[in-house]
């Protein structure tokens, strides 16, 4: 590989003090140090006195199956987990030093090239007509986003990330999972977009038909980073993916001496092309809105949701704490109708929220939007909102009994864990202060009772054949 030199002792020692340096950032645990090998050649050993031989990375071993890929393959990874990890990674990425901008031409070089790279590789590998269909989507693509591309840049989204964040690159250790072996070789390939790294690690997920997982990871990372406008460009980012994945696999391919090996090298190829096409040929998306009284299940029921659609989903009680510049579950709050629930401030937690959505649906996704909606304002603005964007969109309206409700509140409350500040007496408000669903609006809303057991599956069907998919 041209873009691999390791051909002399001192070189090899600059990449292991590199990686070792980079890591160490995303692994401390696991990155202990840098040891030389020290001879002579014919009694070779780790450490000690002697002419140095190579230089060698010394890391703490860990259980192979402790890998994500191998936790996968063995049924042990959970919606949990990937929440967790979304929130490691947006901490990490918070802290990553930015890259200076280079100019606009340069930026959108930096995307460019390797993407295109990614094509001459696999195109020469096979003569599939899919390969240059999504070249023209990459390259449209790219011109379509130059803007928000060079922006992202010029506004320090483009970060010294770990540039090859995979499942085989996450281990589960006993204080979380953690990413390891980080790209050190190529400042370009690590230097790039948090949602370029990000959309690795989704791509591997869903080319593994485990769209629930890579739904929960962006979901919980965007909470926690509140970069919803980068998912403008999350699609690219997923289909270069792909992409390198495919080349990888081309690459090995005429390596190969063994024609099966060959053949299973070039089926690796073709997976990945499936996947990038599916991307590429996605249907229109659809909005949902919850809408219920506090306790009533939205958020229990739009989580579920956006793993099975999938879906961004896009929360007012954490957006409203956002503007506020308060924690996700920090305890405290306002009155009912006053401070950060006035009608002022409602309005603008709104307006934030369907300005995301808006981006989110041009941007191909699938939306479920998370809030109470019990006033006839905040719906008009979501049929506005989908007909701007033209798109499909419904109500799913969550009910339970008045004394479940009261008690999931108080059991919440005490938790402290939700970004829900809703009492028993904002419930009360609410139930005082609330305009009914009018004809057109109950023809495009789905009732579930939440207090009863709730069938998932044909939500979701009830949900794809609303707007005109298949179930």
């Amino acid at each position: 590989l041209g873009f691999l030199d390791f051909s002399t002792l001192a070189k090899r020692k600059r990449f292991c003090e590199a990686e070792l340096r980079l890591n160490r950032r995303w692994a401390p645990d696991l990155y202990l140090g840098l040891v030389p090998v020290t001879g002579p050649a014919e009694r070779p050993r780790i450490g000690g006195d002697g002419p140095v031989l190579e230089y060698a990375l010394k890391l703490r071993q860990f259980p192979q199956d402790a890998q994500l890929d191998r936790q996968l393959d063995a049924g042990r990874l959970s919606q949990s987990d990937m929440g967790e990890l979304a929130e490691t990674i947006a901490t990490l990425h918070d802290s990553a030093p930015r890259v200076e901008f280079p100019g606009r031409d340069r930026a959108l070089a930096l995307v460019r090239v390797p993407m295109l790279e990614n094509f001459d590789v696999v195109e020469a590998a096979t003569g599939l007509a899919v390969v240059a269909r999504i070249r023209a989507w990459t390259e449209s693509s790219v011109e379509e986003l130059a803007d928000q591309l060079a922006g992202r840049h010029r506004e320090g989204f483009v970060r010294d990330c770990h540039g090859d964040l995979h499942l085989a690159n996450l281990v589960r250790l006993s204080a979380g999972i953690v990413p390891f072996d980080g790209i050190e070789f190529s400042r370009e390939l690590r230097e790039i977009d948090v949602i370029n790294d990000i959309a690795f690690l989704a791509m591997d997920l869903f080319s593994r038909a485990r769209q629930d997982l890579g739904a929960a990871f962006v979901n919980r990372y965007l909470e926690c980073s509140g970069d919803y406008a980068g998912m403008s460009t999350f699609g690219l980012y997923f289909v270069y993916r792909c992409l390198t994945r495919a080349k990888v696999a081309a690459i090995r391919s005429a390596e190969r001496d063994a024609a099966r090996d060959r053949d299973e090298d070039l089926d690796t190829l073709k997976h990945y092309l499936a996947v990038a096409i599916r991307w590429v040929d996605r249907p229109r998306p659809v909005l949902v809105a919850m809408l219920g009284f506090s306790g009533s299940g939205k958020t229990w029921l739009s989580e579920r949701l956006l793993a099975r659609l999938p879906a961004i989903r896009l929360r007012t009680d954490i957006e409203r704490r956002r503007l506020a510049g308060a924690g996700q579950v920090d305890p405290g709050g306002s009155l009912p109708g006053s401070g950060r629930y006035s009608r002022q401030a409602r309005a603008a937690v709104y307006r934030q929220v369907f300005e995301r959505a808006g981006t989110l649906l041009r941007a191909g996704f699938n939306v479920i939007i998370d809030a109470a909606f019990l006033e006839r304002e905040a719906r008009d603005g979501v049929a506005s909102l989908a007909a701007e964007q033209g798109v499909d969109y419904l109500f799913v309206e969550t009910v339970a009994t008045e004394a479940v409700l009261e008690e999931r509140l108080k059991r919440r409350q005490a938790q402290e864990k939700d970004a829900s500040e809703a009492d028993v007496s904002v419930l009360h408000y609410q139930m005082t202060h609330s305009d009914p669903l009018d004809e057109d609006e109950r023809r495009r809303a789905i009732t579930v009772a939440t207090d009863a057991e709730v069938g998932i599956d044909s939500l979701v069907k009830t949900i794809r054949a609303s707007h005109g998919r298949a179930a």
